[in-house]
């Protein structure tokens, strides 16, 4: 287990035993090789975009070809002595990549690309809280919101195979990303069982780690909320305490609430009331270590009853066989063809895993 004990999430089943990262890159030879080629790539792509993410910054392609150089350095080093990164795992890569932005000034490097989309998706929330609101079944409508959920996790920039369909399809949407996406039944789907116990009574405080701001976090992520407050649950929303790729920031997290707010007197109410609250989780990168959490969210956390974590790097590439003392719910979509077929399945395949403590 990592992390200092006082910031060691207080939910975990076997905190002593706990492991966040679901890959061994040290033993496993052909997983090693292939993910320090993809995300070296990864890196390298950052470079065409830099020039667009930072118009105001003349140095910007320059500053991202250094950071390149960087990674690909630490890769060549890493293929001479795996040991040089401890652990050597996809979320210590990421989070060297992240530091070597920072590094170089990058300070929330794909702001642009955030803001943009984020304010694309506001525009389509009002709509989009309608439809749910318009489907009287109470499995049917969970079932829009789960799928929802799923549908906007698609818009990932750290995934190759999703910033190829982006940059050649300027209209793609929510929509589109529906049809690609795994049909029912998942690869995982514990969906039954997780709607069976919202039935059984409402939860009390669920907290929420949430992925990529846009269309993730405002068409997927923010009507799940919607709905739980509307039941009379509490909701801690958290999110990085530093920017990472396109995921949602803790600063972010205020912003955009307040935004939906306008569209939704639940969010306003709810804001108003602390029904509905924030918190940093004290991570620099998109995967998760609920061994090194910040202190404020391990407080928050022992009076919750459901932890709901979203997206491949926090759900998948970590805590993929994490178990906890309450009822969790894991969501993602398996954006990585070499991952889902390591895992026994296909890309675009939906992981919709519950445990049920209780």
């Amino acid at each position: 287990m990592t992390g200092n004990d006082n910031n060691v999430c207080p939910l975990l089943k076997n905190p002593e035993n706990y492991n966040p990262d679901s890959l061994d890159l040290i033993n496993n030879l052909e997983a090693r090789d292939y993910w320090l080629n993809c995300l070296e790539q990864m890196v390298k792509k950052f470079v065409n975009k830099a020039k667009y993410l930072h118009p105001d910054d003349p140095e910007a392609t320059k500053k991202a070809e250094l950071c390149y150089q960087d990674f690909h350095i630490l890769v060549q080093q890493i293929n001479l002595d795996p040991t040089i990164l401890k652990p050597l795992s996809i979320r210590k890569l990421l989070e060297c990549n992240e530091d070597n932005l920072r590094a170089r000034s990058f300070k929330d490097a794909w702001l642009v690309q955030k803001q943009t989309e984020s304010s694309h998706a506001l525009s389509q929330f009002k709509s989009r809280i309608d439809v749910i609101d318009s489907i009287t079944d109470f499995e049917e409508k969970w079932l829009q919101i789960v799928q929802g959920v799923l549908a906007g996790n698609f818009f990932d920039w750290g995934a190759k195979v999703v910033t190829d369909i982006l940059e050649s399809s300027k209209d793609f949407g929510f929509q589109d990303a529906s049809k690609i996406i795994q049909k029912r039944p998942w690869y995982s789907d514990k969906f039954d069982d997780f709607v069976n116990k919202l039935k059984i009574r409402p939860y009390k405080t669920c907290v929420i780690f949430v992925d990529n701001l846009g269309v993730d976090f405002i068409l997927g992520i923010l009507p799940m909320v919607r709905e739980f407050l509307s039941e009379g649950t509490k909701v801690i929303l958290t999110a990085n305490t530093f920017p990472a790729l396109n995921d949602v920031t803790f600063q972010e997290l205020n912003t955009y609430c307040h935004k939906a707010a306008e569209y939704c007197s639940i969010f306003k109410d709810s804001l108003k009331s602390k029904q509905l609250s924030f918190v940093e989780n004290g991570q620099k990168g998109p995967c998760l270590d609920l061994a090194n959490l910040s202190a404020d969210l391990c407080e928050c956390m022992k009076t919750v009853d459901l932890v709901i974590i979203e997206g491949m790097a926090r759900a998948v590439h970590t805590n993929l066989y994490t178990k906890l003392t309450v009822d969790c719910l894991k969501l993602a979509v398996l954006k990585n063809e070499w991952l889902a077929r390591n895992l026994g399945t296909e890309k675009f395949s939906v992981i919709c895993d519950f445990d049920s403590e209780t």
